[in-house]
């Protein structure tokens, strides 16, 4: 009687293939996780650059030709109703609503901005050239709005 050696995975070594193949996934959806973060930061970013760079020329013609009106979008402080510009300003984010214009995608398309992401529109203040995503970009439980805070903002 001859005794046939089977061949195959043991349990332990079962395990441990499991274990890693479980680590490696657990590293490669936290290291996706923050490059979909880190770009998503980006492109808000870069829009908000775009509309700051067009808040400026739009302010230098409003400027040289003393005529506000050039200014795009509507005075937040004419807005009733707008849970999240209510939020903005219970904040203090946005400080004094008659010097922010909150522009939504049809301002955005008469600006020549149109490949812009809207989300929840963006506020602008002329006078300081200051943006803020009304939406907001949440990183590490906090949320930020505004330009100078979200270009200094680093996800590791």
């Amino acid at each position: 009687m001859s005794v046939k050696k089977e061949k195959g995975i043991t349990l332990v070594a079962l395990a441990i293939t499991i274990i890693v193949l479980t680590i490696l996934a657990s590293v490669t959806l936290y290291v996706g996780t923050n490059i979909i973060k880190r770009a998503n930061l980006q492109n808000i970013n870069t829009d908000m650059m775009l509309i700051q760079a067009k808040t400026k020329t739009i302010k230098e013609q409003a400027s040289f030709n003393k005529d506000d009106t050039l200014y795009k979008g509507t005075v937040v402080s004419e807005i009733s109703g707008n849970k999240n510009i209510d939020n903005l300003i219970e904040q203090g984010i946005i400080d004094d609503p008659s010097k922010y214009y909150l522009l939504t995608r049809v301002d955005l398309n008469e600006m020549g901005l149109s490949k812009i992401n809207v989300g929840k529109g963006y506020a602008v203040n002329y006078e300081t050239e200051e943006i803020i995503f009304v939406q907001g970009f949440e990183h590490d439980g906090n949320t930020y709005y505004k330009l100078s805070d979200l270009k200094n903002l680093k996800i590791e």
